[in-house]
């Protein structure tokens, strides 16, 4: 699967709306066995590693080489 190259703000915005999924996902189908607080560190862990490996735009990484 390969993921789109968007900007910081862009990535920022689905880690935010990728924590929220988890959350709740997280208690219609995981509460029953898990309770609420791992999958709040789950959603955090799951968002801080898409906002920091989520692929950039080329333009950006051409400018800081061109410098």
């Amino acid at each position: 699967m390969m993921l789109p190259q968007m900007t910081t703000g862009d990535w920022i915005f689905w880690s935010i709306l990728s924590w929220i999924f988890v959350n709740l996902l997280w208690i219609k189908f995981v509460e029953r066995f898990v309770p609420l607080w791992v999958g709040t560190i789950v959603a955090t862990v799951f968002a801080l590693v898409l906002l920091k490996y989520g692929p950039r735009p080329r333009e950006e990484e051409e400018e800081e080489g061109e410098e």
